[in-house]
């Protein structure tokens, strides 16, 4: 249960932790709570401009790249990377999951500051063939947490088989307000 679907049908005013509690006062089982993008930090949209050719490195590009706020090249190895896409970049400084840091580093004597990041690096999937390509309409300098929905909290709960009607958000969001004596 995505706490931004729940918006849809009731007012959020109360914490996570009183989310939780209320759906296991409720006789739902709780079997988790998930941040998927609290392990991320730094991470923005970016718009590639152009690619280019690596003078010292075959499978490598020099890819120009702009954030929003600045233009910037960067080293890719991608396969995928070509002009036109819109792309998750991790600048120096960004943390990926694992608390991976991003630091400026030298590839083939050019400095890359950041890398255009793969859905495995985001550990949104297992694909790491090529960077995750993403909808042309999210603006550059976006929080990639915030254009791909990963800065929500998620309840992971458990419905029994005698409860059809709580088998949906808005059969959730009933209950939620009937717990909490508010209006659907």
């Amino acid at each position: 249960i995505p706490i931004s679907w729940l918006a849809d049908f009731m007012e959020i005013n109360n914490s996570v932790d009183e989310y939780v509690e209320m759906l296991n006062q409720l006789g739902f089982e709780v079997e988790g709570v998930e941040n998927p993008g609290a392990d991320i930090r730094g991470v923005i949209i970016v718009k590639v401009l152009a690619t280019n050719p690596h003078p010292d490195a075959d499978r490598l590009k020099l890819v120009d790249i702009d954030t929003g706020a600045e233009k910037k090249t960067i080293v890719c190895g991608a396969p995928n990377v070509r002009e036109g896409l819109t792309v998750a970049y991790a600048p120096s400084g960004a943390v990926l999951p694992g608390g991976f840091k991003l630091e400026a580093k030298k590839i083939r004597g050019i400095v890359s500051d950041g890398m255009l990041c793969s859905a495995r690096e985001l550990e949104l999937g297992e694909g790491h063939d090529g960077i995750m390509e993403l909808d042309t309409s999210i603006p550059a300098g976006t929080d990639a947490c915030e254009a791909l929905g990963l800065d929500d909290t998620i309840i992971e709960v458990s419905i029994t088989p005698n409860r059809p009607d709580a088998m949906s958000i808005v059969g959730i969001a009933r209950e939620l307000c009937a717990g909490f004596n508010q209006e659907l």
